[in-house]
């Protein structure tokens, strides 16, 4: 089926940026950082003993040449043009028939290209993933799968937010695949994990989604080719083959989707974590610190009480690996990052590099607009009033109260 691309013109809910500037989740860069994690074998992580508080000093912790490190919101960032990454959506039957079925999100492939071309209605790409393994994209409450995506004829239900684009575009760019998951509470959309953890792990196995991603080897062929990225099959190859599950799952959650990150992580379900703006329960550290695996926290510097949370749980997760000598690498694998998630400034660049086809006049227009009545700060361009409880709809659009320019929905009720 041709892709329109017309159908993305329309799209819902583009300006939650701007509620997402508020709140200040430098979370794209850090998935590029901690992505690196997957670099380094999994099982012996004390090799490479990384207790950081920032990137810059993990970076510095690793042998060879050092990035150059990020400026979100200038020309120096590494995807500077926001892209949409249509979805294919899978409807995996439920071992538990009295609970909703499985909401599973992937790329559509057929339709998702990774350059900063503005258009994606080209039939093909030439993008294959090499399929080091599988990334679990974890949603906060009132979220879902959906928002990870881009619509397509596939998925005519995806949202796409631009965050959570920017996040799937690195992991693609990383050579993993992600797979977006929904969680069974239709209403209140949070994870529970007694309920949501066995069918997760159900739905890794099941023949649908296998089967859905029996097409993303590196040349074409079965899935789970090349998890080692090399080019050359290597261990994994016999578990990868034909579609399998791989080796190598780790899991990407914010918030609710954070505590169940770290909960897959005690599962064996994946082998490690990124767990952001959550702190975990003390049973949950208990049971992390029984078989460590590398857990990356990224609290927001502004939320002090979460920060505090954060900071005595991988305190705990350490102290356990003094009290042990070392024993089961507990030390060296929990990693606190309080810089990441700090805020953001609200400019031109920093919409052209997160709303897919938002041009620079158009940023221009509304970022003067809110500077004119006090929202952003003309010196550091950072916001000083919550647009989540402002009236910044009604200043950039006061003549349509549904479209700004005819082409960017501004529907409230998606802004985390």
């Amino acid at each position: 089926m041709k892709f329109q691309s017309n159908h993305l013109l329309k799209r819902e809910n583009l300006f939650i940026l701007i509620s997402s500037s508020w709140i200040s989740l430098w979370f794209s860069s850090l998935v590029f950082t901690v992505l690196r994690l997957g670099d380094y074998d999994i099982e012996t992580p004390t090799h490479h003993p990384i207790q950081t508080n920032s990137r810059d000093n993990y970076y510095s912790s690793r042998s060879g040449p050092t990035p150059q490190k990020q400026i979100v919101g200038d020309d120096h960032d590494n995807a500077a043009i926001a892209i949409e990454i249509p979805g294919v959506e899978l409807q995996i039957p439920p071992p538990n028939l009295n609970q909703p079925k499985i909401q599973i999100i992937l790329p559509d492939y057929d339709h998702a290209t990774l350059t900063t071309s503005s258009t994606i209605s080209q039939p093909k790409t030439s993008y294959k993933p090499k399929n080091k393994g599988w990334i679990l994209l974890l949603h906060a409450c009132t979220h879902s799968a959906l928002k990870f995506f881009s619509p397509s004829p596939n998925c005519p239900d995806c949202v796409g937010l631009s965050e959570e684009l920017r996040i799937v575009r690195l992991v693609m760019e990383m050579g993993y695949i992600p797979i977006a998951i929904s969680c069974a509470d239709e209403t209140r959309r949070c994870w529970a994990p007694p309920r949501d953890i066995p069918r997760i792990e159900y739905a890794l196995n099941h023949p649908l989604l296998l089967s859905g991603l029996s097409f993303h080897g590196d040349d074409g062929g079965d899935a789970g080719r090349d998890f080692d990225g090399d080019g050359g099959g290597g261990k994994n190859e016999k578990r990868g083959g034909g579609g399998e599950r791989p080796e190598r799952i780790f899991s990407i959650g914010a918030s609710s989707g954070g505590a169940l990150a770290a909960e897959l992580v005690t599962k064996q379900i994946s082998q490690a974590a990124i767990v952001m703006v959550m702190s975990l329960s003390d049973p949950v550290v208990k049971q992390m610190r029984k078989s460590p695996k590398p857990t990356y926290f990224a609290p927001m510097p502004r939320d002090k009480g979460t920060l505090q949370r954060v900071q005595r749980n991988v305190e705990a997760l350490r102290r356990h690996g003094d009290e042990n000598g070392g024993k089961g690498t507990a030390k060296s694998c929990y990693i606190l990052d309080n810089e990441s998630c700090d805020s953001l400034p609200l400019t031109p660049n920093y919409l052209v590099q997160r709303v897919p086809q938002m041009t620079r006049e158009a940023a221009m227009t509304l970022t003067t607009k809110l500077k004119e009545v006090g929202h952003i700060d003309p010196g550091s361009n950072m916001l000083i009033v919550d647009p989540t409880k402002s009236n910044w709809r009604n200043i950039i659009s006061p003549s349509n109260s549904t479209h700004w320019l005819d082409q960017f929905a501004l529907k409230p009720g998606y802004s985390p």
